[in-house]
């Protein structure tokens, strides 16, 4: 999907600089296909304009990677056979702005979402270098 001019426009007169930002947009849709779903659509328009103001953009699809639900950094230390969590969380650890998509079913969002979300929340107690909490500090999660 391609911007509409009324955003292609907005992207083109944009004053401000985003030079050096990166962004992870994380696709929670159930599809396995990475492709094939509204909700990369939408996540293609989102990056697209982040590209579009200098920012380095990252797609990830949930369903792609093996990651175990739990509230463990590494879940693989309290006995999932895999979990690929801790290589995405460097870039997570690396993002400046995260972005999740997600289809809705009666106002909640998937189960891969959820997974997601707990595997944020097991790296809720890190802090940063002012000892203060890493999720406050460094990005904000929208979906």
């Amino acid at each position: 999907m391609a911007l509409n001019e009324i955003q292609s426009a907005l992207c083109e007169n944009s004053p401000s600089s985003f030079d050096g930002l990166r962004a992870i947009l994380f696709n929670t849709s159930l599809k396995t296909n990475p492709e094939e779903s509204h909700t990369k659509l939408l996540l293609n328009v989102v990056g697209e304009i982040l590209e579009r103001n200098a920012v380095e953009v990252e797609h990830v699809h949930m369903a792609s990677r093996d990651v175990a639900f739990g509230i463990y950094p590494d879940m693989t230390e309290h006995g999932a056979n895999s979990d690929e969590w801790p290589e995405i969380w460097t870039s997570v650890d690396a993002a400046d702005i995260i972005v999740i998509g997600t289809p809705l079913w009666l106002g909640e969002e998937s189960s891969i979402c959820r997974v997601l979300i707990e595997r944020l929340y097991a790296m809720s107690g890190l802090l940063n270098n002012r000892g203060r909490a890493f999720f406050t500090i460094r990005w904000a999660v929208v979906w």
